[in-house]
C-alpha cells in the first residue's frame, strides 16, 4: 500500500503552508513511471514554487496511499479557503467536500469519544452549507459523490450530503441546515458500541440482535451528550431518525407531530440511503424503486409532505 501513489491537484494545496505529508512528482523515464520526492511533510509549498509547477504544466502532485488521511486533515483546516478558491472547478471542491468528510468520519468511528468531534463535524457542515448555498452546481455534484456501497461511516457523510442538499430545497436557512446537518453526520455514531457482527450480519436479525442494534440510537445521544458542544436541535436526528409517524418505531414509539421535522426528514433519507447502497444482505436498488418501495411497503412510516418533496427533490437534481 505505502508504494502506492495518488494524484491531488495542486490547487487544493494552499500557497505557503505544509501538506501534512510528503509530495512527490511523477517522472517518466526509461526505465518507467517514478515518484520523486518534491516537499516533505514539514515543508511549506511556497507560491512561487506552485507557479513554477503551474508553468510547467503540471497540475497534480502525488501523495502515499497511506498518507492520505493526514492529507486530508490539512485539507479540512483549510476547507473554508478551498471551497471559496475561485480557480478551482465545482467537482474539484465536490470531491474535497466529500473525502474531507469521510475522513472526519473514520475518526470518529474510530475513536468516538475523542474531544475534537463535535468541532470537527459542525465545521464541516459549517463549511458545506455555505458551500451548497453560494454555489448552483454544487448540488449535482455533490450528489453525483454519494457512494453506493455501505460503510456506517459513509452512510453517514452520505445522509449528511443528501440531507443538506435537501434542505436547501426546502428553504432551511443556515442556522438551520448547519444544526440539522451536524445531527445528522453524527446519527449514528452509537453503532460504534454496536458488535460489529450484528452491524454486518449476512441475513436477517434475529430478535435478540434487533433489540441489541436499536440500542445505537440511546448510545449515540449518551456519547455525544458526553461530549458537549452540540445545539439541542441537532440531537434530534440522531434520537428520531427511526421514529415512524404511525408511533411503530424506536426509541420511544413517537407519533405524528411528536416527531421534530429534523427527525422526520432524516427518517426518510437514512431509509432511501440504506436502500440505495450495496448492503451485505441486499444489492443497492436504483432510486425509482427504492422511492416505490417506501411508497407502497412502508405505509404510515414518513410524513407525506416531506416524502412528496423529497421525490420532487430528487426528481429535479436539487434544483
Amino acid at each position: 500500500m505505502s508504494n502506492e501513489y495518488i494524484p491531488v491537484a495542486l490547487n487544493t494545496i494552499q500557497p505557503n503552508t505544509c501538506a501534512g505529508c510528503n509530495l512527490y512528482i511523477k517522472t517518466h523515464a526509461d526505465e518507467g513511471i517514478r515518484y520523486v520526492l518534491y516537499c516533505n511533510s514539514e515543508s511549506a509549498l511556497y507560491e512561487h514554487k506552485i507557479k513554477e509547477l503551474q508553468y510547467n504544466h503540471i497540475s497534480y502532485l502525488f501523495i502515499k496511499q497511506c498518507d492520505e488521511q493526514l492529507y486530508l486533515r490539512h485539507r479540512e483546516s483549510h476547507l473554508k479557503l478551498i471551497i471559496h478558491d475561485p480557480s478551482l472547478d465545482t467537482k474539484t471542491k465536490s470531491e474535497m467536500v466529500y473525502n474531507v468528510a469521510k475522513s472526519i468520519m473514520l475518526d470518529i468511528f474510530n475513536d468516538p469519544r475523542a474531544g475534537d468531534n463535535v468541532a470537527r463535524s459542525k465545521n464541516w457542515v459549517s463549511s458545506t452549507v455555505e458551500y451548497v448555498l453560494n454555489n448552483k452546481e454544487a448540488t449535482s455534484t455533490m450528489l453525483n459523490m454519494v457512494s453506493y456501497d455501505y460503510y456506517t461511516y459513509t452512510h453517514c457523510v452520505d445522509v449528511s450530503v443528501l440531507g443538506l442538499l435537501f434542505a436547501k430545497y426546502l428553504r432551511l436557512n443556515e442556522k438551520e441546515m448547519n444544526d440539522f446537518g451536524t445531527g445528522l453526520l453524527l446519527h449514528d455514531i452509537g453503532k460504534t458500541q454496536i458488535n460489529l457482527d450484528i452491524l454486518n450480519k449476512n441475513g436477517k436479525l434475529s430478535e435478540v440482535e434487533y433489540i441489541e442494534i436499536k440500542k445505537h440510537v440511546e448510545f449515540g445521544h449518551e456519547i455525544l451528550k458526553g461530549l458537549g458542544g452540540l445545539r439541542e436541535e441537532s440531537f434530534s436526528p440522531v434520537l428520531q431518525h427511526h421514529e415512524k409517524l404511525n408511533g411503530q418505531g424506536y426509541p420511544m414509539g413517537l407519533m405524528g407531530s411528536e416527531i421534530h421535522d429534523y427527525g422526520k426528514i432524516a427518517m426518510i433519507i437514512d431509509v432511501y440511503d440504506a436502500l440505495t447502497t450495496k448492503r451485505p444482505y441486499s444489492d443497492a436498488r436504483k432510486p425509482f424503486p427504492a422511492l416505490q418501495m417506501m411508497k407502497e411497503h412502508m405505509k404510515g412510516h414518513f410524513d407525506d409532505v416531506y416524502f412528496r418533496n423529497f421525490v420532487a427533490f430528487l426528481g429535479s437534481r436539487g434544483g
